[in-house]
Formats: C-alpha cells, structure tokens, sequence
C-alpha cells in the first residue's frame, strides 16, 4: 500500500505528462493550421466537407481547366495547380461560366428548320410565318358574272344580277310602268325629230305606249303650241327605237318635256331646260 507521500508523487508525474502532451498536440495543431491552406489550395488534401463554401466535386467529365480562376472575393486560383477535380475558390465561384459556342468558328452552326407554306398576304390561306413559299397559296376565283331580274318592281328582283336576263316576274294588276332608256333629237329647217327607246316594267304581254313632247319658250315659259306624240306597241324591255317630227319651231332657247302615257296613267319621260336650237 502507497504512503500519501508515494500518491503525491505518482500525481504529480502523471500531471507533468499531460501538461506535455497537452503542450504538444497544441504545437502539433498550430502547424497543421498553418500548413493546411496551402495544402488544400495544391490540392493534396480536402478539409472542408462537400458544398461548405471552398471545393465542390466537378461532375461534367468534359470539363477541362484552361485558364486560372478569378474567386468572387478577388483572389486568384492558378489552373494549373488545381488538376485533381477540385475547385478552391473559398466563396465556390470558381465554376468557369459557359460561353456560347461560336458557331461560325467551329462551324457547328444548325440551320433552323424552314417553314414552308403561302407567303402572298392576298391569298385565302396566308401563313405569315411560313419562310418559303410552297405554292400552296389558294385564292377567290373571280366571279363570273351572271343574269337575273333587274327590275326593282319584280316579285323576283336581284339586286346582285349582273345583267337582266327576262327572268323578272310581277303579281297580277301590277302597273305597267314606263322607263326612258335613250331619248335625243335632231333640228333641221324648222322640223325637230325625237328619237327615243323607252322600256315596260311588265313583261306579261305587249302594251300601248303614247310618249307626247311638249315645247315651251325658256325665256317667258310659254307654250310654243308644239307638242308631237306617238302612240305605238312596245313588249317589255325590246330594242325598239321609234321617232316622231313637228314643224314650224324657230330657232331659239326652248325647255322640252316628254311624258308617258300608258293605260290612262301619265308619267315624266324627258326634262331638258334651255336647250339652243
């Protein structure tokens, strides 16, 4: 059995030692610190754990290093020393950003795909962003023309025909009205001659027609007593031009009248004012 004084004694070396080893492992560490830095920026070894701030393993196996890298807080990483698939920048901003390829010096360039169709905007099917014209293009066939009844007064009126073609029909009892289609006159020692060609609006069956010219003096509007009329047979919308002749009228400033008569019914045919004979 150990005396107190033999205890003391083997606390006291035992003491002594672990002061030691303390002593050393502080020295030990303090080196490892200084050194470390450098160790890990050579690459040799990797103290800090994946995605804490300073090395992130490179997964694209075609990346290569080829020039030294500039960190995010302004210290340099020489490329050259970092070969073992490290990056050492302390904030991870030593990833090379990726540039666009230029394609015109490596001669990688694709061409886009050309879309084809109708590139004339007046065409039924324009496809404004086609860039090629496939010949595709469809447009509206002009329109022929066609007949109909042109006749306001027809039960069958066609606003949109493009000619009469005789197809006009009319409710029974329905007037027969007259139309001047072309009227002139011609002087000659005293003698005027009207001509004229004036069409029915019924085309059910021939029909009396009288057309009386009326003359008056312009100046005073009074009555020159001259008035020639013609009665005669005319069918719808014939090609019937007819005359009629009146002596005695002197020449002179004069206002012209013709007028319609059909079926007791009168109607204006012809107004010409001051017409120089």
């Amino acid at each position: 059995m150990l005396t107190a004084e033999e205890a003391d004694s083997i606390i006291e070396t035992i003491n002594d030692r672990a002061q030691e080893i303390r002593s050393l492992m502080i020295t030990i560490a303090s080196m490892i610190a200084l050194v470390m830095p450098g160790m890990e920026a050579v690459g040799i070894l990797d103290f800090t754990p994946y995605g804490d701030g300073d090395d992130e393993w490179i997964t694209d196996d075609d990346w290569e290093f080829g020039d030294d890298f500039t960190c995010g807080d302004g210290s340099t990483i020489q490329a050259s020393l970092v070969d073992d698939g490290y990056k050492n920048c302390q904030d991870g901003s030593d990833e090379p950003e990726e540039t666009e390829e230029d394609c015109e010096e490596t001669d990688t360039c694709e061409e886009p795909d050309v879309i084809y169709g109708c590139t004339d905007p007046d065409a039924l099917n324009y496809n404004d962003e086609a860039w090629e014209d496939d010949g595709s293009c469809e447009f509206e066939e002009d329109d022929e023309e066609y007949g109909g009844c042109t006749n306001d007064t027809a039960t069958n009126y066609d606003p949109y025909a493009d000619y009469d073609d005789g197809s006009c029909e009319y409710r029974e009892g329905q007037p027969c009205d007259p139309e001047m289609y072309d009227a002139y006159f011609e002087y000659n020692n005293t003698t005027i001659t009207f001509h004229w060609d004036a069409d029915l609006a019924c085309d059910n069956e021939p029909h009396n027609l009288t057309v009386i010219w009326t003359i008056y003096e312009n100046e005073t509007g009074n009555w020159t007593k001259i008035q020639p009329q013609l009665t005669y047979e005319t069918y719808y919308q014939d090609w019937d031009y007819v005359n009629v002749s009146a002596d005695g009228l002197a020449r002179g400033k004069y206002d012209i009248h013709g007028t319609f008569e059909i079926h007791g019914d009168y109607s204006r045919a012809v107004d010409w004012y001051a017409v120089e004979i």
